[in-house]
């Protein structure tokens, strides 16, 4: 809608002056700047030159409605500006020609060069030829596709005018992205895409009010011309009105996507906190109760190995390391007196103590980059058979990386001393586990438990070693860390 002019945000700096050092550094810059002004006012001598016989207050009526609009402009996005006095050279050409369309073009581009500032001379001659060389072409177009001046039938006349604010686009738009490209280092399409493609449907729509004057001048002379000059101003008015709200709806998407980034900032700063106290809650739960750190660390190297032989994804074996490291957690909140209680612990603490999976879960809920974790801690003291706590699950019902745990965490307990018992041997341990295999625990995941573990005795005997358990048990409080 209007001729493109190459905005302040491109070569303007410090109150509009041209930032110098970066021309003379962009060896292509002056000469293509050269070479549009020489072209621009090469086609404006050659058209003036056919200039034939014009009535005079139309001529200057028109160039009155260029002066007018451009000094009216509409800025677009990164301080570049439209204008409809595009409407009034499309005018001139439908009437007098090349020649006619060029002057009332220059006393646009006129009042372009202090609009809304005053631009550097290097500026105000690019302007003036890439607008003086679009309107050539264009003007040159409307005959070429078939428009006779002045125009005779309104049909072939606004196909032409359309087909011609096509060229003028073109022209303009182009003219202006090479620059923009040249200065800026930015790829000329990325730059002509970003700027221009959008605006094609605006230039077709104010060659056609263009048109519509020329006709209106044809019908009614000056006074259909004047009255037309109307819904040219409605064109203008809803254009900026438009703008003005696409400037607020940006401004608050701005202000949302802010929003956001600060919302997002906060949350993980939350969730960094949160992994942080957990985290502090495993220590404080080592120091409360030892046998804690040696269980986690060698229920997590098994469960791992098993893991990974059931040809579980690096994701999944991943969930299997979180929930193992954090599968006792709740235990922060069992009594010491409970944890240590060297005999066989009451109803009452019995039901207390089942309450570690719930609380390890709950604790858990406040991470959410740990929430694949969360339904394995609470289920990993589900049984087989259905006969396990807090929600009585069975079989298929429980995560498998609880299932697997769950067979770790009880060949730990049994081979490890505890307050009340002394720790059980390895084959009785095994036979333990094949006795609660279909009841207690997964079968398979206890066969495959078994193997791993007599693969593990062999490779001990030979003089191979595995990663440590606290390896192991580092390793996953890093990718707890690196989880979130």
């Amino acid at each position: 809608m209007g001729e493109r002019d190459l905005g302040e945000h491109h070569l303007a700096v410090g109150g509009g002056g041209l930032n110098v050092k970066k021309f003379d550094k962009t060896t292509l810059v002056t000469p293509y700047i050269g070479a549009v002004t020489v072209l621009g006012f090469a086609a404006l001598a050659y058209s003036v030159l056919r200039l034939t016989a014009v009535d005079p207050i139309m001529v200057g009526l028109l160039v009155g409605i260029a002066a007018v609009a451009q000094k009216l402009p509409v800025f677009l996005f990164k301080s570049s500006a439209i204008s409809v006095s595009f409407a009034a050279v499309i005018a001139s050409y439908v009437l007098y020609g090349t020649g006619v369309a060029l002057l009332v073009n220059l006393a646009s581009a006129g009042v372009n060069a202090f609009t809304p500032n005053r631009k550097p001379l290097r500026k105000v001659l690019f302007n003036t030829g890439n607008l003086t060389i679009s309107a050539f072409l264009a003007a040159e177009a409307y005959r070429l596709f078939g428009g006779q001046v002045p125009p005779v039938g309104i049909p072939q006349s606004v196909v032409a005018v359309a087909l011609s604010a096509s060229v003028y686009f073109l022209a303009n738009s182009m003219l202006t992205a090479v620059v923009i490209s040249l200065t800026t280092q930015n790829r000329f399409m990325s730059v002509w895409r970003e700027n221009y493609s959008w605006m094609t449907i605006n230039y077709i729509a104010t060659a056609v009010n263009g048109a519509a004057l020329a006709f209106a001048y044809q019908s009614l002379n000056v006074f259909g011309a004047v009255t037309f000059m109307l819904p040219l101003g409605v064109a203008w008015y809803s254009f900026r009105l438009y703008m003005a709200k696409s400037t607020e709806v940006r401004s608050r998407n701005q202000d949302l996507v802010e929003a956001n980034r600060l919302l997002q900032l906060t949350n993980d700063r939350l969730e960094q906190s949160h992994l942080s106290v957990i985290g502090a809650l495993l220590g404080a739960l080592e120091a409360k109760d030892k046998y804690t750190h040696g269980h986690s660390s060698a229920t997590m190297f098994h469960a791992v190995a098993v893991a990974r032989e059931l040809g579980l994804s690096e994701d999944e074996v991943a969930a299997v390391q979180l929930g193992a490291l954090f599968h006792d957690i709740g235990k922060i909140g069992i009594p010491e007196s409970i944890l240590r209680k060297p005999e066989r612990l009451t109803e009452e603490e019995w039901a207390e103590m089942r309450m570690h999976p719930i609380v390890g879960a709950n604790l858990l809920a406040q991470v959410p980059t740990l929430e694949k974790v969360r339904p394995i801690v609470l289920a990993h003291h589900e049984r087989y058979d259905g006969s396990g706590y807090p929600n009585g699950l069975k079989g298929d019902e429980i995560p498998l990386a609880a299932q697997i745990i769950s067979v770790a965490d009880t060949f730990e307990a049994m081979t490890s001393t505890r307050p009340y018992r002394k720790a059980l041997s390895f084959d009785h341990t095994i036979r333990e586990l094949r006795a609660v295999s279909g009841t207690q625990l997964n079968p398979i995941v206890v066969d495959k438990f078994i193997a791993v573990l007599m693969e593990h005795r062999q490779k001990s005997a030979a003089g191979q070693t595995d990663p440590s358990h606290e390896l192991m048990f580092q390793q996953a409080v890093a990718a707890a860390k690196a989880s979130n």
